[in-house]
C-alpha cells in the first residue's frame, strides 16, 4: 500500500463541505498508482450555548445554557474511488453523522430525531458525459444557501421557532427556517452536466417529502423533482457564483378537492473580491412550510401555504484564517385562516435572525467560533412576539 496526500474525495458532491474546511485527509492506494483509492475525513464540533428566550402572550421564558454541537453534527466518510476503466471514473462515499448532544441517544423521545443519522450513502459514475450519482446525498434544491451561509460552522438558531426546545435534537437549525429552506438529505437519482466555460446544470428525480397537518388526515404523493442550474467564474482578485434552484412535488390529501403542488425556486449568488465574501439569496415557495421540512406547508383543508424568504451576508477574512461576518435574513408564511391557533405553526408570520461571529482556523485541522444570534418570531394573530438571544462558544476538529 502506498500513502498519498490527496484533496478529499468527499468533493463527489457539494455537501463534502459540510466536513470543516481546509483538512487534507490521507488517501491509501492499494493495487499500485492505479489502484483503489481509499480515504476518510470527518469533524467533530462541539459548542457552549447559552440562550435568554421571552416568548409572546406571557408564554414559557427560558434562560438555557448547554453542551452541544451546532449546526453540523459529528461527520465521519469513508471513500473509495476505483481505477478509472474505458475514460469512466466510477467512486462511492458513505458517511455516518452521530450528535454529541447529551440524551441525543433517547432519539424516540426527542421528536423524531436520530441520534445517529445516515446522511450520505451514494455512488458517481464520471465520464466526458457528465456525472451521474445514485443513492442518498445533499438535495439540489437550496444547496448553496445552506453551503455558503456563515452559521454552517456555527448554531444559528436554536429552536422552529423561538418558542420552541432550544437545541434539544439532533443539532441546532443554522439559518434553516431563518432565511432559507433546508436542502436536505435525499435518496436520489441525479444527473450533473460537464462544466460549460462555468455553467452547469444538475437534474434529479427523489424520494419525496413526508408533509405535515394538523387534522392528521392521509395523503399519497408523488416523487419529488429538483434542479440546479450555476455559473462560476474567477477573476483576478476574487471570485463569482450565481445560482437558481427548483423542485416540485405534488400531495393529494384524503380531504382535499383534487391535488396540491409542493414547489419552491431559490436564487442566489457569492461574490468574492480581496479580503471581502458576499453573499444574498431570495427563495419563493408553496407547501413547504416555513422551513422546507413541511412546519406549516398547508392548511387544514390541504391547501398550501405561500411562503418566501431571503438572507443577506457580508464578511472579511483576515490574513486567511480568521473569518468575520455578519448576517441578517427572514422567512415568512402567508396565513392560515382555516386552523390558526395562537402560537402555532398555523399562526406562523415571519422568522427573522441578525447573527454575528468570528470563525479562526488555528490550523487546517482546528477552527474556533465565536457567534451570537438575535431571533424573533412573529404570529397572524397575536400582537407580541417572541425573542430569543443565543451567545455560542466553541470549535471544530477536522480530518
Amino acid at each position: 500500500m502506498k500513502l498519498l496526500k490527496k484533496s478529499t474525495l468527499a468533493s463527489l458532491v457539494g455537501a463534502a463541505a459540510l466536513t470543516a474546511a481546509g483538512a487534507a485527509n490521507a488517501t491509501i492506494v492499494v493495487g499500485g498508482e492505479n489502484g483503489y483509492e481509499f480515504s476518510v475525513d470527518g469533524n467533530i464540533n462541539q459548542f457552549f450555548i447559552a440562550s435568554d428566550q421571552d416568548s409572546a402572550n406571557g408564554g414559557f421564558d427560558q434562560n438555557n445554557q448547554q453542551v452541544a454541537n451546532g449546526l453540523l453534527p459529528t461527520f465521519f466518510g469513508f471513500n473509495v474511488a476505483m481505477p478509472e476503466i474505458n475514460g469512466l471514473k466510477i467512486a462511492a462515499r458513505v458517511s455516518i453523522s452521530p450528535s454529541t448532544n447529551n440524551g441525543s441517544y433517547f432519539n424516540e423521545n426527542q421528536g423524531g430525531n436520530d441520534a445517529m443519522e445516515q446522511r450520505e450513502a451514494f455512488a458517481t459514475v464520471d465520464g466526458s458525459f457528465g456525472q451521474i450519482m445514485l443513492g442518498k446525498g445533499l438535495g439540489l434544491y437550496a444547496a448553496n444557501n445552506i453551503l455558503l451561509d456563515q452559521t454552517l460552522y456555527g448554531v444559528g438558531a436554536t429552536g422552529v421557532t423561538a418558542a420552541g426546545d432550544q437545541n434539544t435534537g439532533t443539532t441546532s437549525l443554522g439559518r434553516i427556517g431563518w432565511g432559507y429552506e433546508y436542502a436536505n438529505w435525499r435518496s436520489q437519482i441525479r444527473y450533473t452536466t460537464p462544466d460549460m466555460n462555468g455553467f452547469k446544470a444538475a437534474v434529479a428525480v427523489m424520494d419525496s417529502d413526508d408533509f405535515l397537518q394538523a387534522t392528521g388526515t392521509g395523503f399519497e404523493k408523488d416523487a419529488r423533482y429538483e434542479a440546479s442550474l450555476s455559473y462560476a467564474t474567477a477573476f483576478d482578485g476574487g471570485s463569482m457564483k450565481l445560482w437558481l434552484d427548483g423542485m416540485t412535488q405534488d400531495v393529494r390529501y384524503s380531504n382535499a378537492t383534487g391535488s396540491e403542488t409542493s414547489d419552491a425556486y431559490t436564487v442566489g449568488g457569492q461574490l468574492i473580491f480581496g479580503g471581502f465574501e458576499a453573499v444574498a439569496t431570495y427563495y419563493d415557495s408553496k407547501g413547504q412550510g416555513v422551513n422546507g421540512l413541511g412546519t406549516g406547508a398547508f392548511n387544514t383543508n390541504g391547501s398550501a401555504r405561500d411562503g418566501d424568504g431571503y438572507y443577506a451576508q457580508l464578511g472579511y477574512r483576515f490574513g486567511g484564517q480568521t473569518f468575520v461576518a455578519a448576517s441578517y435574513g427572514e422567512s415568512t408564511l402567508d396565513r392560515d385562516n382555516t386552523n390558526a391557533s395562537l402560537g402555532d405553526a398555523a399562526d406562523l408570520d415571519t422568522n427573522s435572525m441578525a447573527t454575528i461571529g468570528i470563525y479562526h482556523d488555528v490550523t487546517a485541522n482546528l477552527k474556533l467560533v465565536a457567534e451570537y444570534s438575535q431571533m424573533e418570531t412573529e404570529y397572524h394573530n397575536q400582537s407580541s412576539d417572541d425573542e430569543v438571544d443565543v451567545l455560542s462558544l466553541g470549535g471544530f476538529i477536522s480530518w
